[in-house]
């Protein structure tokens, strides 16, 4: 029965230590503020708490993995507004009454420039759907377009 107890009570300063480090280490105060951000989705700050968090303790897993699903993130929002900016563009020159042969060269080129780096894009399983979903649709647009002025 006494050991029962003492097991038990191990177990239970053993918690609060651990809790205690956790709480007062400096890495994974910054992995829980990466986290937070991560789940916000403000991926640029998630991205600097976790890289501050693993250049402090790098065998801290929950910064690395909040470094790499931030960074995986980011090239999906990068390549979401590059999108949006280059159809901006082609708004633009679609406009024009006339297009010269620079126009079409340009087209194309963002087309496969947004079809090229989508390629290059990876997920994970927690990688944000709503970022896979969009960079998905944009990708299809470009393509579309893609088929109906040069195909």
């Amino acid at each position: 029965m006494l050991s029962k107890i003492i097991l038990v009570i191990s177990f239970v300063l053993l918690l609060l230590c651990s809790a205690f480090y956790f709480i007062t280490d400096s890495s994974y105060q910054d992995s829980f503020e990466a986290r937070f951000y991560y789940f916000i989705g403000n991926y640029t700050q998630a991205y600097k708490y976790a890289k501050k968090a693993y250049a402090e303790n790098s065998y801290n897993k929950m910064a690395f993995t909040v470094l790499v699903q931030s960074k995986i993130a980011k090239e999906y929002v990068d390549y979401i507004e590059t999108g949006n900016r280059y159809f901006e563009k082609i708004d633009k020159i679609s406009s024009k009454k006339e297009y010269k042969n620079d126009d079409k060269a340009r087209i194309k080129l963002m087309c496969e420039i947004m079809l090229g780096d989508y390629k290059k894009l990876s997920s994970t399983k927690l990688t944000n759907k709503d970022l896979i979903d969009g960079a998905k649709k944009l990708n299809d647009k470009f393509e579309q377009l893609y088929k109906e002025l040069f195909g």
